[in-house]
């Protein structure tokens, strides 16, 4: 080896003896610090002319980003490498910034580590200007270099994921206690053992809470509790001031401190006087909003509660307190379980929140308030058909044929008009044959008259008489044989115009005719709500075919016998339209509706109802 040589391994000696050190601190790291030290050392080694560069990394507990390596050490003022840190964090992407203002000109990189599309965390650096070359080979070593920060964040992760899952399963297993058959007060002795053991305290208390106070319910390793020892009242102000706060309260002996003075206060510094604790945990245990119990832990060996610890307490809280409320209900009495619904009601009634409730009980109370003072007048419903105040019917005045037909239900006819006719060809024969006798017993009369014979006088006067009454029925039928309107009026039945030359009988309804603007209204009242029906009460009536405004009545005539229709009874009222529609006609149907006496809201709706019930009652009653 030359004299050259040697001088230069000599130089180099030292350099590698750092980057072996710096290697074994990568390697052997067991904090993050550390890591990230080494890794941040390492990586400016190979980086071309850095000056600086710092590690950005997610807190554990919160949502900012902290500096947890930098280089070169000692620490310097890096805070003008911030704006470029904050721009990789914000965008997500790698930031090459340019500086030909500062003295000499620098280039500063920022590069985002990111997780599962999450950033957390940035490195950044800063060297002298460097070429487009330089530049990208730089951002290439950060891109692989990252992916040991992103190991960083995947370990603290998975320990966390396994920490919980862990801790859900040791909560599970007190769980599974809670929900072993027994009575509450054995349960909860053996939830606070388990307890005690899996957190290694020195004692553990549950406490109910019944009608705003706390008291306890059992301790640990004891199995009956004296309520007036000295003990058990510190542990009921213990988890009273726990009740009062509705949070966790963390308890830990003053290192450098006289407990017997400082924070005396305290309900749980009095308590750690009284046992010797040097560590009170406290857990309120909330359903539903509503804290329906306390958990106790003290500690009086090894350290105080760690953060893990409290962790596997918040959990229990979280799902203990359900179990304690199903089984304490399901032992309770039925007034009790009443009690407690009538005060969760009034709580919801009364008490913050809850405003659909508020407001749909203030609607329930107007509403009843209503039913039951407010009258108005009740009215009785019934079926309606118009009908003629009077009505006429064509009948046939004597045996014979319809020869023409002038007019059929429906039609609106005048008075005199002709409606029907009858063939009268037979009574017109007839009518000349009488009257030709008639002519011939004049002429035989005036004979016997002449010749003085009284005998035959009397005997053809007599025919006489009789052919003259037989002339004028036959002229009187063919008069009748056009039968005419009575009055202006519409025919309400009847039509011939399709039995033309058909035969009637003497008296048969040929039409039958009721006048215009003379009407009665025929109300079908139910036999159930007759009762409130009298002469001279007022209604009003819709017409099917002409529904508009209502028309007034007024009720007439009630009368005493049932009908029998349609399966049900209904009594006939006959009622006098104060004004008639133009187009009403008889025949035409609607509602109608019958005021009578004013009534309650509330018996308006029910009374048919209870009327039912009470007729049901008395047939099943004996």
């Amino acid at each position: 080896m030359t004299g050259s040589a040697a001088e230069s391994e000599q130089q180099q000696s030292p350099a590698s003896s750092n980057d072996d050190s710096l290697w074994h601190a990568f390697a052997t790291a067991t904090t993050s610090d550390v890591f990230c030290r080494a890794w941040l050392a390492l990586l400016c080694r190979q980086l071309p002319q850095v000056s600086a560069a710092v590690v950005l990394l997610e807190a554990e507990n919160a949502r900012t980003f902290v500096p947890i390596a930098v280089w070169p050490e000692p620490v310097r003022d890096l805070s003008h490498l911030g704006k470029v840190a904050e721009r990789a964090l914000s965008e997500a992407r790698g930031i090459v910034d340019v500086r030909p203002d500062t003295f000499p000109p620098v280039t500063q990189i920022a590069y985002p580590i990111v997780v599962a599309a999450r950033t957390v965390g940035a490195v950044t650096v800063e060297a002298s200007t460097l070429t487009e070359a330089e530049v990208k080979t730089a951002l290439r070593q950060l891109h692989w270099a990252s992916a040991w920060l992103t190991d960083i964040f995947q370990r603290r992760e998975l320990h966390a994921a396994v920490e919980a899952s862990a801790r859900v399963g040791s909560v599970m297993e007190t769980i599974a206690t809670a929900l072993r058959p027994g009575k509450l007060q054995q349960v909860l002795f053996e939830i606070a053992n388990h307890v005690c053991r899996h957190l290694n305290c020195s004692r553990a208390g549950l406490g109910l809470v019944d009608a705003q106070h706390v008291r306890v319910a059992v301790l640990s390793d004891a199995a009956w509790i004296e309520t007036k020892t000295g003990l058990v009242r510190h542990y009921t102000a213990a988890m009273e001031e726990t009740f009062d706060r509705r949070a966790s309260i963390v308890y830990a002996l003053p290192a450098q401190s006289d407990p017997s003075t400082e924070g005396a206060q305290s309900a749980h510094a009095q308590l750690a006087i009284e046992v010797g604790a040097i560590a009170l945990l406290s857990t309120p245990l909330l359903f539903a909003g509503k804290c329906i119990g306390v958990l106790t832990l003290e500690r009086t060996t090894g350290d105080g509660f760690s953060a893990a610890e409290i962790a596997w307490i918040e959990a229990l809280a979280a799902l203990l307190p359900a179990v304690i409320d199903q089984r304490r209900r399901a032992e309770s009495g039925y007034v009790s379980r009443l009690k407690d619904d009538f005060q969760r009601l009034g709580e919801r009634l009364f008490g913050p929140r809850y405003l659909v409730w508020k407001f749909g009980t203030a609607l329930l109370i107007i509403s009843i308030a209503m039913l039951t003072l407010v009258e108005i007048e009740y009215r009785v419903t019934a079926k309606t058909v118009i009908e003629g105040e009077i009505q006429r019917v064509a009948a046939a005045p004597f045996e014979g044929f319809v020869a023409v037909s002038h007019a059929r239900a429906g039609d609106t006819v005048k008075e005199g008009q002709v409606l029907i006719e009858l063939d009268d060809r037979d009574l017109k024969i007839e009518q000349a044959k009488w009257s030709s006798e008639r002519d011939q017993y004049e002429r035989k009369l005036r004979e016997a008259m002449a010749n003085h014979d009284m005998t035959q006088v009397q005997v053809i006067g007599a025919q006489l008489k009789q052919s003259e009454a037989q002339l004028n029925l036959a002229t009187e039928k063919i008069n009748r044989a056009k039968i005419c309107s009575p009055y202006d009026g519409v025919v309400v039945s009847g039509d011939l115009s399709q039995q033309i030359g058909s035969p009637v009988e003497t008296g048969k309804k040929l039409l039958e005719i009721a006048p215009l603007q003379s009407y009665r209204v025929i109300l079908q009242v139910d036999e159930r709500e007759i009762r409130h029906v009298e002469t001279g009460q007022t209604g009003k009536l819709v017409i099917s075919g002409i529904a508009g405004d209502a028309v007034p009545f007024v009720v007439s005539k009630v009368t005493p016998v049932a009908i029998a229709q349609d399966g049900r009874n209904f009594f006939r009222v006959e009622a006098r339209l104060e004004h008639a529609p133009t187009r009403l006609r008889p025949g035409m149907e609607g509602v109608g509706k019958i005021n009578t006496a004013d009534n309650r809201l509330w018996w308006i709706l029910t009374h048919s109802f209870t009327d039912w019930l009470r007729l049901t009652l008395w047939n099943w009653l004996p």
